[in-house]
């Protein structure tokens, strides 16, 4: 695994590149596909997903430099510290120091579903420095109303204190893993295989996942819808938002609508598949993104 520890970093052409990217707390991996010099995209996956869940879309768009991160407690990158919380915002500094270490100045998001919000937020926080977005089932984050936050987090605290004594599932092959998986619905198989072979990680008895259990514990912190399409009024890149035609998910959908009016700059398109759509039909997504990218230049 290659160390990324400078701006100069430059790896060469070919297959997927597994690279190791150390802020100033964690150790965080990720993949990367193509060209060195094509154009800097840096991708985020979904909760409890990894890096490999672009490995389909990824190959298809050989004009970027694109890398797919594991966020922190996800894939092959580091858990947070013992004692430590995953709260949605401080993933958007994580982000902030792998930029860094890659010495991009001037770079492009790609997200699906909780990436997709890492995405929109780091948009909007840096806005001078994102060429373009493109947000797969995703605008902003969960948000959860003024009223609510006493109550949440009493439960999240409930959670905390009771993870100890769960236990993690063990699986006797990575087959039985991808079936417990598939059994989620909404993905298929050939898909569920990508993200289950990073995802797990050999113990006796068999496998488990990589994923840190803290993830599943609610937040203790969230944003309400106000300060969460404020972030989205702050983008000033162009934005395509890719949502899925059959995901059942409807209160994102709900949400999506809702949130389109804030970004200045925003073409919105629908495609057959469910949640996990640039996995099930990443050709579909690949030639829409193209489009968006053409639309973009012909406007330059």
């Amino acid at each position: 695994m290659k160390k990324v520890n400078s701006k100069f970093y430059k790896p060469s052409v070919g297959t997927p590149e597994e690279l190791e990217i150390q802020t100033s707390t964690l150790r965080l991996s990720a993949k990367c596909w193509g060209n060195p010099e094509g154009i800097p995209l840096l991708a985020f996956h979904g909760w409890l997903d990894n890096a490999a869940t672009f490995d389909y879309l990824a190959p298809l768009l050989t004009e970027f430099r694109l890398v797919s991160l594991d966020l922190p407690g996800h894939g092959l990158s580091d858990h947070r510290p013992s004692g430590s919380s995953y709260h949605f915002t401080d993933v958007i500094v994580d982000v902030l120091e792998v930029i860094h270490v890659l010495g991009w100045d001037h770079f492009s998001l790609l997200g699906h579903s909780m990436g997709a919000g890492i995405a929109s937020y780091l948009a909007g926080t840096i806005p001078e420095k994102i060429r373009f977005v493109i947000l797969i089932e995703g605008l902003g984050s969960m948000v959860l109303k003024a009223e609510k936050m006493p109550e949440n987090l009493r439960e999240s605290s409930r959670q905390w204190l009771q993870l100890s004594k769960k236990n993690l599932p063990l699986y006797p092959d990575e087959e039985t893993a991808v079936k417990v998986r598939h059994h989620v619905g909404g993905i298929e198989e050939s898909s569920v295989r990508a993200l289950v072979a990073r995802g797990l990680r050999p113990v006796e008895g068999g496998f488990t996942w990589r994923t840190d259990p803290r993830l599943k514990i609610k937040s203790r912190h969230y944003l309400t819808e106000e300060q969460a399409c404020a972030f989205l009024q702050k983008i000033t890149a162009p934005v395509l938002l890719i949502a899925a035609e059959n995901d059942e998910q409807n209160q994102w959908k709900d949400l999506l609508v809702k949130r389109i009016p804030y970004v200045k700059n925003l073409r919105c398109r629908s495609l057959a598949g469910n949640h996990h759509l640039h996995l099930d039909n990443p050709e579909a997504v690949a030639e829409v993104i193209r489009e968006f990218l053409n639309e973009i230049s012909e406007k330059q």
